[in-house]
C-alpha cells in the first residue's frame, strides 16, 4: 500500500508511547537518534547533540526575540531543550502530525510552564498556519523523510522564513549511486517499515531548496557519530523475511523492521545521516 500522511500519522499515534517507554534516558524524552561525537560520555548529551546543532545556528542569526518553529515537532523534546536557551525569544510553534505527540507536547510543556511561550499543535508542515515571512529560523529533525511530497515542505519553509532566515535540517539522505538488489531491498524496507516515502539524495534536495531561494551554507555528515547496531546480513534477512510473514497489525512491527534496515543502509552507506543549513535568500 501507498505510504499517506494519514498513515504516517497513523503510525506515530501507535508507536510514540512506546518509543518513549523504552527511552533509555529519562531527562531528555527525544525520539530520535543520539550522536556520540568525540566528548560525549551521557546517552542525554547523546540525544541532545542535533539540538544543540540546532541552537547554535539560531543563536549566530544574532537576533534579539527570534521566533522559530520545530516542524515535525514530536513531543516537543528538541523545543525545551532549545527554546530556554535563545535570547528572550518569541512564542513558538511546534508542529506535527499527531494528535497523540501534540497532547504529550503540551502536557510537558505544562509542566515546564512553558504553555505561554510554547504551542505546540496538530497538523500538516506542508501548510503551516502562519503568515508569510513571520519566521527566523525553522528546524526539522527526522522528519522531512516523513513527508509524501517534500518539495512541498520547501515551499513551505521558504514562505515562512523571512530573508536571512534559516531552515535547518538533521535528516536521512540517500546516496546518489546505482544501488544493486540487495541493497535497494533493504532501501526499501527501511522507507516502507519507518513510512519515509520523503527519503531523497542530497542532490534533489539541493533541486528543492534551490527552486524555493533557499542556499546551502552548511552540509555535515553525521554517520560517523551514530552506532551503529547493524547484523550480519545472513542473519538480517532472516529476520525480515519471517518478521514480514508476521500477522501482527500494530505499527511497531513495521517500525522495529524499518529501524533493522535502517541500521543496515546506514553501514552499507545506502543511507547517510546529515546535518543540512540553508539560508533564505
Amino acid at each position: 500500500m501507498p505510504i499517506t500522511t494519514d498513515s504516517v500519522k497513523i503510525y506515530y499515534d501507535q508507536n510514540t508511547n512506546l518509543f518513549l517507554r523504552f527511552n533509555n534516558s529519562k531527562k531528555a524524552q527525544n525520539i530520535h537518534r543520539s550522536l556520540w561525537k568525540d566528548g560525549i560520555k551521557t546517552l542525554e548529551d547523546a540525544l541532545n547533540y542535533s539540538n544543540s546543532l540546532i541552537f547554535n545556528e539560531i543563536e549566530s542569526l544574532n537576533i534579539n526575540s527570534p521566533k522559530i518553529a520545530d516542524l515535525g515537532c514530536g513531543v516537543g523534546a528538541s523545543l525545551f531543550y532549545i527554546y530556554p536557551r535563545l535570547q528572550n525569544p518569541k512564542p513558538a510553534l511546534g508542529l506535527t502530525l499527531s494528535p497523540v505527540q501534540a497532547k504529550l507536547a503540551n502536557n510537558s510543556s505544562n509542566e515546564l510552564n512553558l504553555q505561554n511561550q510554547i504551542l505546540f499543535s496538530e497538523g500538516d508542515f506542508t501548510f503551516v498556519p502562519l503568515a508569510n515571512e513571520s519566521l527566523d529560523a525553522i528546524y526539522s529533525v527526522e522528519a522531512v523523510c516523513h513527508a509524501v511530497e517534500p518539495e512541498k515542505y520547501f515551499q513551505e519553509a521558504s514562505r515562512l522564513l523571512r530573508k536571512g532566515g534559516k531552515l535547518i535540517l538533521v535528516d536521512d539522505y540517500v546516496a546518489n549511486r546505482p544501488f544493486t538488489k540487495d541493497e535497494s531491498k533493504w532501501l526499501n524496507a527501511y522507507i516502507e517499515g519507518w513510512y519515509v516515502p520523503g527519503v531523497r539524495t542530497i542532490e534533489q534536495t539541493l533541486e528543492f531548496a534551490n527552486q524555493n531561494n533557499l542556499k546551502l551554507i552548511k552540509n555535515e555528515e553525521l554517520t560517523p557519530y551514530l552506532r551503529l547496531r547493524n547484523l550480519p546480513n545472513f542473519l538480517a534477512n532472516t529476520f525480515l523475511f519471517f518478521g514480514n510473514l508476521l500477522p501482527i497489525k500494530h505499527a511497531i512491527l513495521p517500525s522495529m523492521l524499518g529501524s533493522m534496515a535502517l541500521q543496515q543502509c546506514l553501514y552499507m552507506k545506502i543511507v547517510e545521516y546529515r546535518f543540512l543549513v540553508f539560508e533564505k535568500k
